[in-house]
Parts: C-alpha cells; sequence; structure tokens
C-alpha cells in the first residue's frame, strides 16, 4: 500500500496536470478557455478547487517529506526560506495591488503603474520564486515535483491569459506587451534597481 505522502503526491501532479492543459487549451484555443475566470461561474469552480488542491500539496508535502532530497546543510535551507518569504511578498503585493477581482482574470482597467510597470506578470514571478526557496527550505523530493509542475502552471497562465488582455484592451496592451516584459528583463530589473 502507497505512503500517504505517496497518495498526497498523485493528488497534487493530478491538480498540476489538470490546470497545465486547461492553460495550453485557454493559450490556444481561446473559444474554450479556462482562464482567465471572467464571469464565469464554472470556470471559477474549476479553477479554484484545483488549485486549493494544489496549493494546499505545498503545506502537506512540506510536513511528509521533508529532508528528504539533496539539501542537507543549514545555511541552503535559510537562504531558500529568505527567498521564498521575498517571492510570497512580492507576489502578495502585486495581488494587493491588482485587487483580488482582477487578479481572478475579471474585466478591470489595464494595470501598468507600480510593480506592473517592471513586469507584466508580478504575480507568477513572486509565485516562482516562492516556490524555488521553498523547494531549496524543504528539502523535499515530492515537493520538488509537485513545485517544478506548479512554477509550469504559473509560466502559462500569462499565455492563458493573454488572448484575453488583448481583446479587453486592444493597442493599450499592444503597447504594453512591447516596453515592459512578460517576466523579468535585465531592462526591467535594470529599471528597478535605479529607480
Amino acid at each position: 500500500m502507497s505512503s500517504l505522502s505517496d497518495r498526497a503526491l498523485l493528488t497534487t501532479v493530478i491538480a498540476d496536470a489538470s490546470l497545465i492543459v486547461g492553460y495550453i487549451v485557454s493559450a490556444f484555443r481561446p473559444s474554450y478557455r479556462v482562464w482567465p475566470i471572467g464571469d464565469s461561474s464554472w470556470r471559477w469552480w474549476f479553477n479554484w478547487s484545483i488549485l486549493s488542491v494544489v496549493f494546499a500539496g505545498f503545506p502537506v508535502l512540506a510536513v511528509l517529506d521533508r529532508d528528504s532530497f539533496v539539501f542537507d546543510e543549514l545555511a541552503p535551507k535559510l537562504v531558500g526560506g529568505i527567498v521564498a518569504t521575498l517571492g510570497m511578498g512580492f507576489a502578495l503585493s502585486a495581488l494587493f495591488e491588482l485587487g483580488w477581482m482582477e487578479s481572478s482574470g475579471r474585466e478591470g482597467e489595464l494595470r501598468t503603474d507600480g510593480i506592473y510597470e517592471y513586469t507584466r506578470n508580478p504575480q507568477s514571478v513572486g509565485f516562482i520564486t516562492f516556490m524555488v526557496g521553498t523547494l531549496i527550505a524543504v528539502n523535499s523530493r515530492k515537493l520538488a515535483v509537485h513545485g517544478l509542475l506548479t512554477a509550469t502552471i504559473y509560466i502559462l497562465f500569462p499565455f492563458a491569459e493573454e488572448p484575453w488582455l488583448r481583446a479587453q484592451y486592444g493597442e493599450e496592451y499592444e503597447e504594453y506587451c512591447e516596453n515592459v516584459p512578460r517576466f523579468v528583463s535585465w531592462r526591467s530589473l535594470k529599471t528597478l534597481v535605479t529607480s
């Protein structure tokens, strides 16, 4: 019989795979999109029920499979904890700046200032940074699998959302895309440091 951590990993992998497929479909076939949610109740339930499993997988696997991977020393774990904290802080500040409704893919105004001046997807950048730091800090083989799949979800988010954003904001969004990178670039980092 498989262990509890094996079952938890399987559950999170199924959730991750469901979102990965959904966001690939959203990017290439916007008429069948699952993201962004918009005003659709089925999209809301699809995304948030599966994302709840994805998010819950982090503390569950961290507890059940801690220290099963490569980092035996304390220093990398402390660095990982700092990186995770900074990443989560960045993601949450972007979430609060944009607002919960717009972060859920509901129509609002195009945000191009604040954190959105440096990256078009600061929540993805922050959550991916959080995941990398968490993987180092927790040092779990199973959490690494889940974390890499979840990072893939956050890489796909923007591609799933961009056709919808182009339809909503047209030329204004196109101009924004020309000036601000999807994730990060040397130019955006330089702008952040020098401003």
